[in-house]
């Protein structure tokens, strides 16, 4: 299995950074400018030094946004997602945007392991750096090539992924000037949370299922469907709602979900004709009432449902 880490250059998502790299990319004349090549014309383009130029374009490939081109002197391209975003919320403000960005980046296993390390492996509840990084250097060394992984490595993700999901005033007590720091527009999910800022504890915070729209946890169904479906398994339309609660990748994991708040987003999913929620040998089973449906096709209804 691959695993990437501190792929970012210890620069976590910034306000304004997807949206201005999408656009740039979306340019035909700038479709190279993430090229090592054109490192000055980056800079001076996205008005970012040149490692934050790297992290940016690192994000954006593992969001899923952008792709490198076939010949990789090309370039890149945007995705199917990329540009349903640029036409549709092309600020990346609307709720169920940054929900399927969460999702896509908790998702990516092999580009950004500890991300989905913690979403989808790491079930402790409450949790310092330590415990974070040893259950994290285990998991590699366990599914991983057995290569070992610099614990500086890891310690740059933690910190990363901190700063993706909580606000720096919440991690530091006090409020920073808006030009020291600006927060990645994650951290308005509340996914993740302060315990002790003595101990330095953190704790995931189940997803609110009020605020999650339900064709979101549609999308994060149909991912989960394409992700195992690239891991070698079979694409079903058919899952259980125990594979759907803890699965990898599923909607349970990716949001934090407990049964009772998943189940309720499945029932509005139910009524809406989206699938159906069945009773077979004992066991609840969801199924998709299309069973062509991809995650893009959830999105494009999210957003005509909110237009």
């Amino acid at each position: 299995m691959q695993m990437k880490f501190k792929a970012h250059q210890s620069f976590f998502i910034r306000k304004g950074w997807l949206s201005k790299g999408l656009r740039a990319v979306s340019s035909p004349d700038k479709k190279a400018i993430f090229m090592p090549s054109n490192s000055r014309l980056a800079m001076d383009e996205l008005g970012l030094g040149s490692n934050q130029v790297v992290a940016l374009r690192y994000w954006l490939q593992v969001i899923g946004l952008i792709k490198c081109e076939n010949d990789r002197r090309n370039g890149h391209f945007v995705t199917g997602l990329g540009n349903l975003i640029l036409k549709e919320d092309p600020y990346m403000e609307e709720a169920g945007t940054l929900w399927a960005l969460h999702c896509n980046l908790a998702s990516s296993r092999d580009e950004a392991t500890s991300w989905y390390f913690l979403f989808n492996e790491f079930n402790i509840g409450s949790f310092n750096k330590d415990a974070f990084t040893r259950a994290l250097e285990h998991y590699v060394f366990t599914c991983g090539d057995k290569k070992e992984v610099a614990l500086a490595s890891l310690d740059a993700d933690f910190s990363c992924i901190l700063n993706t999901y909580i606000p720096h005033e919440r991690i530091n007590g006090k409020a920073a000037s808006p030009e020291s720091v600006i927060d990645c527009p994650l951290g308005e999910l509340g996914l993740l949370d302060v315990e002790s800022r003595a101990d330095k504890t953190y704790r995931k915070i189940p997803a609110n299922p009020r605020a999650l729209p339900p064709l979101i946890i549609l999308y994060a169904i149909c991912s989960m469907r394409e992700h195992l479906q690239k891991d070698g398994a079979d694409l079903v339309d058919e899952m259980k709602l125990e594979v759907l609660l803890d699965g990898p990748y599923s909607p349970g994991k990716i949001f934090t979900l407990d049964s009772v708040g998943l189940l309720d987003k499945l029932y509005e999913l139910e009524n809406a004709n989206h699938l159906r929620i069945t009773r077979t040998a004992g066991l609840d089973v969801v199924r998709l009432t299309n069973s062509n449906l991809g995650s893009l096709d959830c999105l494009e209804r999210y957003y005509k449902e909110i237009g």
